[in-house]
């Protein structure tokens, strides 16, 4: 059990990691919050991303408008 949840850690890392360098976000601090966190930082993540892409190009370009 405990094997299991170090791996998944590892794999949380590892991931918030690939995906911070693609988005342009801190490296470290994300690998960091993945590897104490897991899983659990997804949903803070999608947000970082999203208010940077806010501050980036303002709410009107990400709004779809039907």
């Amino acid at each position: 059990m405990l094997l299991l949840i170090i791996l998944i850690s590892m794999l949380s890392a590892c991931y918030f990691y690939v995906q911070a360098v693609c988005s342009g976000l801190g490296k470290k601090r994300w690998a960091f919050a993945g590897l104490l966190f897991g899983p659990l930082m997804l949903p803070m993540f999608n947000m970082q991303k999203r208010m940077k892409l806010y501050r980036q190009y303002g709410m009107s370009a990400l709004l779809f408008n039907a």
